[in-house]
């Protein structure tokens, strides 16, 4: 159950814009959290567990996210709250930040030291409440201390700042002599890095964002936008981490006749089409952000971006031949990487109070890490054959969902800028 405190009946003036400087080594941090577990868990830990339990990989790595996962959205509304508590302080969240940097490089140890299967997935785990130490705080601190006229444009920043998981990823494989303590090591460097700049030079807080003074009636329409965009959020995210995981499986399903590349190709052309889509998504996540920022309104690119996950999918299903799938696919990501930048903009401004948002924001927070209970299940149920029309039209169908659940939102202009 979503649970929001009661509006503040008074607050400060509103704040001041962020400078460009503080956005971009904000978005910058961002990126170094992502870089913190993308390619661990998609890169390193599946090729360890292989090597630790080659008969029962499948099993064991099903249960090491499973697990991590948990861990992960408890930490993440535990520490959120905690954090609430020091929001006051001179320096905010930031110490929060700092702490969990620390312990997040410290279990890349744990992760290396690990021989057995049980000690891999303990390893795990304190990953994952190490990851969440940094990122609940880090995450509510830009709900705290960027004002909701600029919160479009941070919100795209920090959806192109993605790209930066797959890009750290090429990294660590470039060389096939990097053994496991290298690829360990070069993941943390690039974490510290893109950590650092922001801890060392945004030492102190800014001014906290007020909530305005709301009436009953008005309260109540913000709950229901909330409450709505994070369902709509749930939604979008079951689809989006079902249709990456097995992008290659459907490719595998649809009609290639006429193209030059055989099945031997087929990863590479998968792979090509991924990257050249993912180069597109940083100035589309940017540009909608910051338009959304210059008409004061996030409803309108909501609504268009889950259209066009509806329609993507629906092409997909629809109309299995290279051609016009992989035209749908690029709707499609087009549409999920504008969603979850915007949405997130959306949702942070939306909150009901300063005092509880970094719990308010670990409760979002479970919109990304439901879906990985959800995901594997449902995608095994509707595709365990190796046909994907009925997965992808009941994935269009959540999307529709979403869509009407973001039609029936009554929009409140975003605050001009001071």
């Amino acid at each position: 159950m979503l649970i929001w405190s009661e509006p503040d009946s008074h607050g400060p003036p509103p704040v001041h814009s962020r400078t460009l400087k503080f956005l971009i080594l904000y978005a910058l941090a961002w990126g170094g959290g992502v870089i913190a577990y993308v390619p661990l868990l998609t890169l390193v830990l599946p090729v360890k567990i292989e090597a630790l339990a080659p008969g029962d990989k499948v099993a064991l790595l099903s249960l090491t996210t499973l697990l991590g996962a948990i861990v992960a959205s408890v930490v993440n509304i535990a520490v959120g709250m905690a954090s609430d508590r020091g929001v006051s302080g001179p320096r905010g969240r930031r110490p929060w930040v700092a702490a969990g940097l620390a312990l997040t490089l410290g279990s890349y140890g744990l992760v290396h030291l690990s021989t057995t299967s049980v000690t891999i997935v303990l390893a795990v785990m304190a990953f994952q409440a190490a990851l969440n130490l940094m990122l609940a705080p880090l995450s509510a601190l830009v709900a705290d201390e960027v004002p909701d006229h600029q919160k479009g444009l941070i919100g795209g920043l920090m959806g192109a700042v993605y790209t930066f998981g797959a890009l750290s990823g090429i990294v660590v494989t470039a060389s096939p002599r990097l053994d496991e303590a290298a690829q360990l090591g070069i993941i943390g460097g690039l974490v510290t890095a893109a950590m650092m700049p922001f801890l060392l030079v945004s030492r102190r807080r800014g001014p906290i964002v007020p909530v305005p003074a709301l009436t009953p009636a008005a309260g109540g329409l913000r709950r229901d936008a909330l409450v709505r965009v994070w369902i709509a959020r749930l939604l979008v995210q079951i689809a989006g981490s079902i249709l990456f995981a097995y992008l290659l499986f459907f490719f595998q399903t649809v009609d290639r006749t006429g193209l030059l590349f055989g099945p031997p190709e087929l990863s590479g052309q998968v792979a090509w089409l991924a990257g050249s889509v993912t180069v597109l998504l940083v100035p589309l996540a940017i540009a909608a952000g910051r338009l959304s920022d210059a008409v004061r309104s996030r409803k309108p690119f909501l609504v268009g971006s889950a259209a066009m996950i509806t329609s993507g999918l629906l092409v997909m299903a629809l109309l299995p031949q290279w051609a016009p799938a992989a035209a749908g696919y690029v709707v499609f990501a087009c549409g999920v990487a504008i969603f979850l930048a915007l949405q997130g903009a959306y949702a942070m401004q939306l909150l009901m109070s300063p005092r509880h948002r970094g719990r308010d924001m670990g409760i979002l927070n479970l919109t990304n890490t439901l879906p990985a209970l959800i995901a594997p299940s449902l995608a095994w149920l509707m595709a365990d054959k190796g046909d994907f029309t009925a997965l992808l039209l009941l994935l269009a169908a959540l999307a529709a969902l979403a869509l009407i659940l973001l039609i029936g939102i009554r929009d409140q202009p975003t605050p001009a800028a001071c």
